[in-house]
């Protein structure tokens, strides 16, 4: 699978659209094993489903610095 290359800003903007609440601030870092992963900072009652959706982006994009 190719995956389409995006900054670290692009990825940032695409995990809080796909999370959808504004009450936190995201972090992307390069990550050896998955290319890159998304650091979420806010309140912890989503925090389960937010990093499974930075993870399943990861499968998409590949962070291009």
């Amino acid at each position: 699978m190719n995956k389409q290359k995006r900054t670290a800003t692009e990825l940032e903007d695409i995990v809080k659209q796909r999370i959808g609440a504004r009450d936190f601030k995201i972090a992307v870092h390069h990550d050896p094993q998955a290319g890159w992963r998304a650091t979420i900072y806010g309140r912890q009652q989503a925090e389960v489903r937010r990093r499974t959706i930075a993870v399943e982006l990861c499968q998409h994009y590949e962070l291009n610095d």
